[in-house]
């Protein structure tokens, strides 16, 4: 990890995270609700993209429907951004109570048993404040693979709000290696799974209405390091609070066909967004690549 070497740029950047950081959660949350109608309305951030995910997700909806599940989504994801800088300030105490871990006890009993487990999950409420929450609610060793960023300061204050809770970070070009390091050490490493890979390397299936490519490379090691799997389910019930539910998808990989691990995320991930349309990111351009043809 790099740390940025210019003390002016350090401070200039920084303060202003530490002072969103700071704010009480209501004002927190007033300025979401200002910001988020600034990116909706005037910036138009990524609108075009918005509209068009939701639309091809849900042909079924009409254009009212479409819309109000955008001006909600633009309230969630401000509040994922302001969230995320909050936990620069968070205590263990305030984190627990912000989100809890439910189902558990299935992943426990693995490690007891010397089995280690891949968590998969996606872009689904407050992604980072789950993988915060993950080593203080739970008694055993977890990771998460990141692709580090190339900017000095950002790579830092990422490493920062991301390691803060003794979360191992493992870089997404080192994930092989880590692997192989770590054979004999039983822990949990989370896989945020629902980006975007190259045409040529993804596993294609249907998803939301659309032919998407997903990653294959949390089932490769699964089956090659007999690593059970689970799904992180994510359930917002208020503003502010979140609940993720573990839910099992393969406790001997290698006993599944090719692609089935990854098709179980596939369908699990889809049913979350459909109950909960608001919580996803909607804003990312997932569908850009085009199933290669042979």
């Amino acid at each position: 990890m790099q740390v940025p070497t210019s003390k002016w740029y350090y401070f200039i950047l920084a303060l202003p995270i530490y002072i969103l950081a700071i704010l009480p959660f209501p004002i927190l949350y007033g300025l979401s609700n200002v910001l988020s109608f600034i990116a909706f309305h005037i910036i138009k951030y990524r609108k075009k993209v918005v509209f068009d995910n939701l639309r091809s997700a849900f042909p079924q909806k009409s254009n009212p429907e479409i819309t109000t599940i955008a001006k909600a989504y633009y309230r969630n994801m401000i509040d994922v951004f302001l969230e995320t800088f909050k936990t620069l300030v968070l205590t263990e105490k305030n984190l627990t109570k912000r989100v809890t871990v439910h189902q558990t006890e299935p992943i426990t009993e693995l490690h007891k048993q010397g089995v280690s487990v891949i968590l998969l999950l996606g872009h689904l409420g407050n992604w980072e404040w789950g993988g915060f929450s993950y080593t203080y609610n739970l008694n055993f060793k977890v990771g998460t693979l990141y692709h580090p960023l190339s900017n000095p300061f950002f790579e830092w204050i990422t490493f920062k709000l991301r390691s803060k809770c003794g979360v191992e970070l493992i870089p997404m070009q080192q994930a092989a290696r880590n692997f192989l390091q770590n054979k004999n050490v039983v822990r949990t490493v989370a896989f945020i799974a629902d980006q975007s890979p190259t045409p040529e390397s993804a596993y294609w299936t249907n998803f939301l209405n659309q032919d998407t490519g997903f990653f294959i490379g949390a089932e490769k090691l699964a089956v090659k390091y007999n690593m059970a799997v689970f799904y992180a389910d994510v359930i917002k019930p208020k503003r502010g609070y979140y609940q993720i539910y573990f839910k099992p998808l393969a406790e001997n990989p290698a006993a599944f066909h090719t692609h089935a691990i990854t098709e179980k995320f596939v369908q699990e991930l889809e049913q979350s967004i459909i109950k909960k349309p608001t919580l996803w990111l909607w804003s990312h351009r997932r569908w850009k690549h085009k199933r290669p043809q042979n």
